[in-house]
């Protein structure tokens, strides 16, 4: 197939493996020849008993951790039961395999599912050659635009779920479930870290994908093998079989995380926020992750992003990074407006060519190069 090479699934799983700090090239991986036997047989014979991943160095270095074949191979049925219920036909995933998310959702779940996967690492290929009309969309925040402005990635859409992970759901993502079509569009998100696995999960259809930051978020519901356990206040504190494995090989005995949550019963809780984006200006506490999201409404660009800067004089305040906006004129008035229903200002606004983020679209350094500003 011109432009994508079609590994056979031991080849796919074994070249992962044997390079895990450097992601795949554009491939095409049948499962669906074989079936859930076979696959399970394969996946036991490939993978190690033990992988070592590595986390986004987002907030601070990079750590391995270790996770066992059993918990990665566990994990990517519990997505499975996330999504089988749509019949999915074929993945197509943006999500790297230098990750957990992407090494469970790209390399295993086409697996578990045993339908055929298109990876797609980059901006520019050409359209799978998948006719599948029914897709599982394993997705990263840039991948949105590249569905919107290339309808023919998807061919026919007779049903997309879409399931996202790692980052703040963009609102481009809305504007991809209004181009499907009515009916169209499930987005399964799913709430994780690589200490972790897979801790919760939600959907969103309809009404909750067209009007981003309208209403409350849908609350999060823990996955099946996942429970609360005893931790710092508002504080997620979780336990579970596929936390990641101690030193003594044992999953730990239970794992906090940077976020901030409210507790709804013994299965769900409210996000409110992840510690290294919460930040007080003036005694107030701003959730940049939500500022972000109400800002992608009104902004017409191609990236943004809100970043926490230290000041001697005004301690800790925000300085927005705007990617090619369409109207750069329009940029300050209209993020005056929204910020002052939030009660919020902003110390500076730059103009960028670009964003440098990482492979999963977590913010990585500076902007590539400032172009204007105050």
């Amino acid at each position: 197939m011109e432009g994508y090479p079609e590994p056979s699934p031991r080849e796919f799983l074994g070249g992962v493996l044997a390079a895990p700090d450097r992601p795949p090239g554009p491939s095409v991986v049948r499962w669906d020849g074989l079936g859930p036997e076979a696959a399970a047989r394969l996946v036991a014979e490939v993978v190690p008993d033990l992988v070592e991943v590595c986390t986004s160095g987002s907030t601070g270095p990079a750590v391995r951790w270790r996770h066992s074949r059993w918990q990665l191979w566990t994990e990517a049925h519990l997505l499975a039961g996330l999504v089988r219920a749509d019949r999915p036909r074929a993945v197509l995933s943006f999500a790297p395999p230098t990750h957990l998310y992407g090494l469970v959702a790209t390399v295993l779940l086409p697996a578990a599912l045993g339908v055929p996967v298109c990876y797609w690492p980059r901006y520019g290929l050409p359209a799978p050659a998948l006719d599948a009309g029914r897709w599982l969309v394993v997705a990263i925040p840039w991948a949105f635009p590249v569905l919107l402005r290339d309808p023919s990635v998807l061919g026919r859409r007779e049903h997309v779920t879409v399931l996202h992970s790692t980052a703040t759901l963009p609102a481009t993502a809305a504007e991809f479930a209004a181009a499907t079509g009515p009916g169209r569009v499930r987005l399964v998100e799913v709430f994780g870290s690589t200490e972790t696995g897979a801790i919760a999960h939600r959907q969103r259809t309809g009404p909750s994908l067209r009007t981003p930051g309208a209403r409350a978020p849908e609350p999060w519901t823990l996955m099946d093998d996942v429970r609360f356990a005893p931790g710092p206040a508002g504080r997620l504190t979780v336990a579970g079989p596929r936390l990641a494995l101690g030193p003594d090989g044992r999953p730990l005995p239970r794992w906090t995380t940077d976020d901030h949550v409210r507790r709804l019963d013994d299965r769900a809780f409210r996000f409110r926020g992840r510690r290294s984006r919460l930040i007080k200006v003036n005694g107030r506490r701003i959730d940049l992750g939500v500022l972000e999201e109400r800002l992608r409404a009104v902004l017409d660009c191609a990236d943004l992003a809100c970043v926490p800067v230290a000041d001697p004089l005004r301690g800790e305040h925000v300085e927005l990074l705007v990617a090619a906006p369409g109207e750069p004129c329009l940029v300050p008035r209209r993020t005056t407006e929204v910020l002052r229903e939030l009660g919020v200002t902003v110390g500076r606004i730059t103009i960028v060519d670009r964003i440098d983020r990482g492979a999963t679209g977590k913010l990585r350094g500076p902007a590539v190069r400032r172009v204007a500003g105050p």
